[in-house]
């Protein structure tokens, strides 16, 4: 037996997870084996990023993870070779209590050494000047934890052999878990690129900037202020041949500052967000009060006043004579891809005096109450849109209720043309009456609605009406007529499915790897194809169904319906916000638009799920008298779901309110936008405004939902 379970913990010395899978735990082995494998290959991807060029360098950290991992597995293996002959000699084996205290000690250790040997690894096992390709410490410590993920597998497979031949449970997982869960986290910790003593060294300028978002009130009001001001020019960014406007002259008996050059390129900020700086400003300046502060400002071209961070000092005191001098980069600033003509900014030095309250509401916080009262409309009427929406379609995803819609296959054959044809009559009919009012230029709401009604009744209608024709019809006709109608229209409704599932698979799929010129010529061959594989496929559902077969309609109209919910409800808002925009242009439509889709869609699977819960009697009962599916629903089913529809459209209200300020991160307009410009632009009190009056909001909208339900849930 022992040279069983030797075998099988050699098998995983070779492979982890190769022992568990000979001993019978097949499950267990892929798990080990895949755990591993992912682990490696992560490793090997993340120490590989400090490169330049990642891919190049790929090797040659796979070489040295290799390297490192054979030293580690040989120092692991000693280490328990000791563990073994001391821990017989020190603790008692039948002691659990003992045991565990022994394997705490052996990882304490087994941390010393590899903490002390770790230089010596790695100066045996990297190349000379690779360290400054390659994340060593990465590698080193992944090393030791693969090392450790092989060993444990070595002693899992052979414990799991002993539980095997004792009829015992299987060993636990808590090893192999907790070193995938360390070497995950050293995983993690690198490519987020946490750095603790970078975040502990710059607190200072963080904890400036919360300072004016968590107390920001005195940007909320005006102030009538004394203060002396001077104005510089500056044109940025600066084409080629340009000058810039001319340079200020010293002014007696006024406050006056001198800018050199006039005309200069802007800094720029990297897609990893690092400063690239743009021209350097020398700032001359006279005629302000001895020893007070002067304070540099900028204004970009459209005029938005802010102090420009990082770049220089903004903040600097006057000498005795009233003049000082400084420099400064000229800031990032957005310059839109339309703006025409030359760019002109403003440096302005500014020196304030006494401040006197006014009582008076500042520009921005009128423009933030504003955006706010944007941000809480958007997501009432987004809600209420969706609730219109979300109602009648969460009763087609409610499994309790249309699991009883069934038909016969001459039924859906009658229903799907039905539809077809209702739907097609609809539309020619809504196009005349677009053409009586003037078309969608003249008339687009009109027209709109006018033609959503008629399509859609149309083919409902043609649903119903056909279908229940058919259906009665193929009760009279003989068996081989209805055979016919059965095994004829399913081949028609399976080619009219297949034929745009072969178009999307050519133009889709092949499109990746062809040439369009060859995807062209080889798209209606697909669409024949695809055309032919669905007649043949719903050949086979007629003759599975056969002549007396009953058609689950209901679970394809369910299934249906809540997979249309969860792929509208998986994407985001801020994507549906970025259509609305493009659809729409910037503005609070645009955020409208987008909350409403997704609201419909997170309302439309709450609805439904508050539907499937209710109490089967009330249903029943109605049935009993003869009620029709709409008295039904009426009756047994809205009495029941009205509360619980109430709370969720309540509690949906508020997260839109809240997503209102993400939407106008893309231009859906709302209390987002200008907090979104207020951050770019360095105005933290102006951004503390906005967080400040989302918080507020949110809370009142809050206490007032809960309220609501509570007087009616």
């Amino acid at each position: 037996m022992n040279a069983k379970r030797a075998f099988y913990a050699f098998l995983s010395l070779l492979v982890p997870g190769l022992g568990q899978m000979a001993a019978g735990a097949v499950a267990r082995g892929i798990y080990i084996l895949l755990g591993t494998a992912t682990l490696w290959g992560l490793t090997v991807f993340t120490a590989a990023q400090r490169a330049r060029f990642p891919e190049q360098v790929y090797g040659l950290s796979f070489a040295v993870l290799t390297r490192l991992f054979l030293a580690a597995l040989v120092t692991l293996a000693v280490l328990r070779l000791v563990y073994e002959a001391v821990a017989r000699r020190l603790f008692p084996t039948d002691d659990e209590f003992a045991r565990r205290v022994a394997n705490v000690l052996f990882v304490v250790v087994a941390v010393v050494v590899f903490s002390l040997s770790g230089p010596m690894m790695l100066q045996w096992a990297v190349p000379p000047g690779a360290s400054r390709s390659l994340y060593t410490t990465v590698l080193l410590i992944m090393a030791v934890v693969l090392a450790g993920i092989w060993w444990w597998a070595v002693l899992d497979a052979w414990a799991l052999a002993e539980a095997k031949a004792r009829a015992e449970p299987s060993p636990s997982w808590n090893g192999f878990i907790a070193l995938v869960l360390v070497g995950t986290l050293v995983l993690g910790t690198r490519i987020v690129g946490i750095d603790l003593p970078k975040a502990i060294r710059e607190y200072k300028e963080t904890g400036r900037i919360l300072g004016d978002i968590v107390w920001p009130w005195r940007a909320a009001f005006d102030y009538e202020a004394t203060e002396l001001r001077a104005t510089a020019l500056v044109q940025a960014p600066c084409p080629e041949g340009e000058t810039g406007p001319p340079v200020n002259e010293p002014k007696e008996g006024e406050p006056w500052v001198v800018v050199t050059p006039t005309c200069g390129d802007l800094s720029v900020r990297d897609t990893k967000g690092k400063l690239q700086y743009g021209t350097l400003l020398h700032i001359r300046g006279g005629g302000f009060v001895p020893g007070k502060v002067v304070k540099i400002k900028w204004e970009n071209p459209i005029g938005n006043e802010f102090t420009p961070r990082g770049l220089g000092p903004t903040e600097i005191e006057v000498g005795p004579d009233g003049t000082f001098e400084s420099e400064l980069y000229i800031p990032d600033v957005v310059i839109p891809s339309f703006a025409e003509g030359p760019q002109i900014h403003k440096l302005h030095a500014v020196q304030p005096g006494a401040l006197r309250f006014t009582g008076k509401l500042s520009r921005e916080m009128k423009l933030a109450l504003q955006a706010m009262l944007e941000s809480i409309m958007i997501g009432l009427m987004a809600t209420f849109a969706g609730m219109l929406f979300a109602i009648p379609m969460s009763f087609l995803a409610a499994r309790n209720l249309t699991h009883s819609l069934r038909t016969s296959p001459q039924g859906l054959v009658g229903g799907v043309f039905g539809l077809v044809l209702g739907g097609a009559l609809g539309w020619l009919l809504a196009r005349q009456v677009a053409a009586w009012l003037g078309g969608l230029d003249k008339a687009p709401v009109t027209v709109a609605l006018v033609g959503f009604v008629l399509v859609l009744g149309g083919a409902v209608l043609g649903f119903r009406l056909l279908g229940a024709a058919l259906d009665r019809l193929s009760r009279r006709l003989p068996g081989w007529a209805n055979a016919a109608i059965r095994y004829g229209g399913f081949a028609l409704i399976g080619a009219a499915l297949g034929w745009p599932l072969g178009l999307g698979y050519a133009h889709g799929i092949l499109g990746i790897a062809w040439d369009p010129a060859e995807v062209a010529a080889a798209a209606p061959d697909f669409a024949r194809l695809g055309a032919g594989l669905g007649a043949l496929a719903w050949l086979y559902l007629a003759y599975r169904w056969g002549d007396q077969g009953v058609v689950p309609i209901g679970h394809w109209i369910y299934t249906a319906t809540r997979t249309v919910l969860n792929v509208v409800r998986s994407i985001e808002p801020l994507i549906w916000g970025l259509v609305g925009v493009i659809w729409v242009g910037l503005g609070p439509f645009a955020g409208f638009i987008a909350l409403t889709i997704h609201t419909i869609a997170a309302l439309g699977k709450l609805y439904s799920e508050a539907i499937e819960s209710i109490h089967p009697g009330p249903i029943e009962a109605i049935q009993s008298t003869g009620a029709n599916r709409l008295q039904t629903i009426m009756f047994a089913v809205l009495p029941q779901v009205l509360p619980h529809f109430t709370a969720f459209s309540l509690y949906r209200w508020d997260i839109n309110v809240r997503m209102s300020t993400v939407i106008g991160l893309v231009g859906g307009g709302g209390i987002g936008f200008l907090l979104i410009q207020w951050i770019r632009q360095v105005q933290y009190e102006h951004a503390g405004l906005a967080v400040w009056l989302i918080a507020i909001t949110v809370s009142t909208l809050d206490f007032v939902s809960a309220t609501i339900r509570k007087r009616i849930v």
